[in-house]
């Protein structure tokens, strides 16, 4: 579904990741970890198109996308949940949701969103701003999900969030995968939370990918050593 191949891309003229190659296929979860600077986000930003790679390509069902704008991607069915959230703050809940329509063909806000965050249809005048921040992360993803994206990338959708709204976004993963056929690349530190959702694990140390596996086949050991500071 989604094959990247000796992707490069950073910052002006600072290489950020290097020679990375990485197939997701259909319905598959996958999973990048690594240290903070490593790359993770600048491969995501790099796959919505908001940074060009200096080499290598992006292929998205089967279609050359490498240098295809970031609205673009979106229209063909990649969501994206930023780092941060990013959410309007002084737009309401519903506003916010709005806006994530614009990605795709829908309409209006399908209910089930309200399903997987029930908060949100409880705060849906209240500005996003209002929010506390596991509400506005459970808003940024549900922002991305309105749109019926066919692929989703997420950048640490649990960092700094309380322990219930982790679990609440780990049901909508693990009920998204089971229901439909949307592929998703996780970008996260907690290995617990990865193996609870994933189906593949990609490890990045210096741009690198130094370490992949299946998650049945993950050892613990070999994935912190590359993790801890």
């Amino acid at each position: 579904m989604l094959s990247i191949k000796g992707l490069e891309a950073g910052y002006e003229e600072s290489m950020v990741i290097r020679e990375i190659d990485m197939d997701v296929k259909e319905n598959q979860v996958i999973c990048v970890m690594g240290r903070n600077g490593v790359g993770k986000s600048t491969l995501l930003k790099t796959i919505i198109g908001i940074l060009h790679p200096k080499k290598g390509s992006i292929h998205y069902q089967s279609e050359d996308i490498t240098n295809a704008r970031s609205s673009s991607r979106a229209q063909k069915g990649i969501g994206y949940v930023p780092q941060g959230r990013e959410i309007f703050p002084k737009l309401t809940v519903y506003e916010n949701l709005l806006i994530g329509l614009e990605a795709g063909n829908q309409k209006k806000v399908d209910e089930k969103i309200y399903d997987y965050f029930p908060i949100l249809k409880d705060f849906a005048k209240r500005n996003g701003g209002d929010l506390s921040g596991g509400q506005q992360q459970q808003l940024a993803i549900a922002r991305a999900l309105v749109s019926n994206p066919s692929f989703l990338l997420l950048d640490e959708p649990t960092e700094g969030i309380q322990p219930n709204i982790v679990q609440e976004i780990q049901d909508v993963i693990v009920d998204i995968k089971n229901t439909s056929a949307t592929s998703m690349i996780l970008v996260e530190q907690n290995l617990d939370f990865v193996k609870s959702v994933a189906d593949y694990l990609y490890v990045i140390d210096h741009g690198l990918v130094v370490y992949e596996n299946p998650i049945d086949q993950v050892k613990d050991d070999e994935v912190y050593r590359y993790l801890s500071v």
